[in-house]
């Protein structure tokens, strides 16, 4: 009780309160516009957040990155168009419901089953809290090195038909991670000489490159998609009561989220389809999936939303990101010389609380919202591609020059925005770069700091394991 208290004590100040309604609201209206997505937002955002608080930062991101899958619902309705990748099962039985006059419907099904999914994934963290704290200690140089390897594997292996070149992309992120200062004996590494390369390749440059500039030349690139839109008609409560009559399938596709959501490199992709063909295996009526099934659009809607808490585990409890969003959420911890980890638990367990507790307020606000203002929200949908792009592209140059007044990074953030754009062509994952660069800088560290106190692999794994196992012996 007492580090419940504490939490709403961090969270109970004017400019939390203020970051949680911003990150609510904005990612609500980010993920309703197709082809820009929580990932622009967040790179786009990121140096802002560096001189917040730590919470207040972490709040606008994390509201970014829970609330956009709501947002994204709308236009995958209306329009059968996902505004965030991972909407893109909800086109399956959203839009046939708004085919056959049932708009209203859908966006109330999907909104409480994100509802649904979201607060039943928070819940099961703050349970899962004090059993994380006492297990996080365990883990040393050696785990942790194991556990960004086991993540790095993951993050290949879920690009299935890609894996071969996903691998080949986290070794380019691996090596970009290698150039600059060594972080054991400050020796210069792969700079030749030349002083714009001495500090290294900046994380945020590459993001902010590889999915907020890129996106913008795909939008200054293509051509603006006719949109028609349908009249609402019914109950916007109507979801919530609909919802209840489906208790199993919702439940099973919340479990599914929360399980993908803390293996690193699996997150919402895995847990939808997982729970969708669970959904569809288990129905009495499964030839309706894919024609405006119900039960259909709560298993993709409770699965993805069920997600953003859970990624969160592997990122405090051992600092590795799972995907891109975390990966950027822990360069503002790093900023603010916040380590996740085994630390985190042990000595800012308040802090942890307060972020999960952020999120339960986050659902709260963003159900409250769309059920409010759909009508009005429905219009963003229009805005046409280039201004979209302009304003990305403008916002992207003027983050990545705030970060180190360098128009160095700027040229490098425009030549990754272009290596983007051709991998987003020829549909390549961007995703492992970034996850290279997290990942690599960990591996480097903690097995640089393992290796010191290893004679032979062979006898320091037996006497680690026998250590752990016999304590007293």
């Amino acid at each position: 009780m007492d580090l419940i208290l504490s939490a709403l004590d961090i969270l109970m100040r004017w400019d939390v309160a203020l970051a949680l309604l911003a990150g609510s609201v904005g990612g609500v209206l980010i993920g309703a516009i197709p082809g820009v997505g929580p990932a622009v937002a967040i790179a786009i955002l990121l140096p802002a957040t560096f001189s917040l608080d730590p919470i207040v930062g972490l709040t606008v991101l994390l509201g970014i990155y829970g609330s956009s899958m709501y947002g994204g619902a709308i236009p995958a309705i209306l329009i059968n168009t996902p505004g965030t990748a991972v909407n893109a099962l909800t086109t399956y039985d959203g839009y046939p419901m708004t085919a056959r006059g049932e708009p209203r419907r859908a966006l109330s099904l999907a909104y409480s089953a994100s509802f649904f999914g979201g607060i039943f994934s928070v819940i099961c963290l703050i349970l899962f809290a004090p059993v994380l704290a006492k297990v996080a200690p365990l883990f040393g140089a050696r785990e942790i090195f194991l556990a960004a390897l086991l993540g790095l594997i993951l993050v290949v292996v879920a690009h299935r038909g890609q894996a071969l070149i996903a691998g080949a992309l986290a070794c380019l992120g691996i090596f970009l991670n290698t150039i600059g200062m060594e972080p054991v004996k400050y020796t210069q590494r792969y700079t030749f000489g030349t002083d714009a390369l001495g500090s290294g390749i900046n994380l945020i440059v590459v993001v902010l490159g590889l999915f907020a500039i890129s996106q913008a030349f795909i939008l200054l690139t293509d051509e603006d998609e006719k949109i028609r839109l349908t009249k609402l008609r019914g109950g916007m409560f109507q979801g919530l009561r609909e919802l209840a009559r489906h208790p199993r399938v919702a439940s099973v596709s919340a479990g599914f989220g929360v399980v993908m959501g803390m293996i690193p490199g699996v997150g919402e992709f895995t847990a939808q389809f997982m729970s969708y063909t669970y959904a569809q295996k288990t129905s009495k009526r499964p030839q309706d999936f894919g024609n405006g099934s119900s039960e259909g659009l709560i298993a993709a809607e409770t699965a993805n939303n069920a997600v953003p808490a859970a990624a969160m585990v592997p990122l405090l409890a051992l600092g590795i990101p799972g995907e891109a969003l975390t990966a950027m959420m822990l360069s503002v911890f790093y900023v603010h010389n916040v380590v996740p980890g085994p630390g985190l638990f042990q000595n800012q367990m308040d802090f942890v609380v307060a972020l999960y507790l952020a999120l339960l307020i986050l659902n709260v606000l963003v159900l409250v919202f769309l059920l409010a203002a759909t009508k009005s929200l429905v219009q963003v949908v229009r805005i046409p591609n280039r201004f979209l792009g302009v304003g990305i592209l403008t916002l992207s140059f003027v983050g990545v020059y705030s970060l180190r007044n360098s128009v160095t990074d700027c040229f490098m953030a425009a030549g990754f925005g272009l290596f983007g754009f051709i991998l987003k062509r020829l549909q390549l994952p961007a995703v492992p770069i970034i996850l290279g660069m997290v990942l690599g800088g960990i591996m480097e560290v903690k097995l640089r700091a393992a290796m010191a106190r290893v004679k032979t692999p062979l006898i320091s794994l037996i006497a680690r394991w026998r250590s752990s196992c016999f304590p007293s012996s």
